[in-house]
């Protein structure tokens, strides 16, 4: 790391070093209910994002990968990135008849599968692995 760049580092305001979060409209659930259903997002922090690879990969005996869930990987990262509504909220599994927060999502109770995959991009973009997260320079 260059010097200028710690030098920028150690002058940064930490209060203002939030993980960033983002409100979405499901507009198909917005028709349903008769008014916006926003869902809020955030990003994940390395400890959540640990966990979600933990559930979602699985390892041999001889630690050969032995099975890899896409699925559980945008379940679990919407069980720890939506912050609002909460998936985990009692009422709203009793309403879906759903006994986890991954049957909420797993099941199709409430969102359809490509209602997924865009709330987990959103939450990937987030957590930085958009493609405009870092910028590569130039050799001059």
């Amino acid at each position: 790391m260059s010097q200028q760049s710690l030098d920028l580092l150690l002058k940064m305001d930490k209060s203002k070093m939030q993980r960033p979060s983002r409100k979405i409209e499901l507009n198909r659930l917005s028709v349903l209910a008769g008014e916006p259903v926003i869902f809020t997002c955030q990003a994940l922090t390395m400890e959540e994002f640990e966990e979600v690879q933990e559930v979602s990969v699985s390892f041999g005996k001889k630690g050969e990968l032995e099975d890899f869930s896409t699925n559980s990987v945008q379940i679990f990262t919407l069980l720890k990135g939506i912050v609002d509504p909460k998936l985990t909220d009692a009422k709203l599994l009793e309403f879906y008849g759903a006994h986890t927060p991954k049957q909420l999502i797993e099941d199709s109770k409430l969102l359809l599968p490509g209602e997924v995959t865009q709330l987990y991009n959103v939450i990937s973009d987030l957590s930085g692995f958009g493609e405009e997260a870092v910028q590569e320079l130039k050799n001059e």
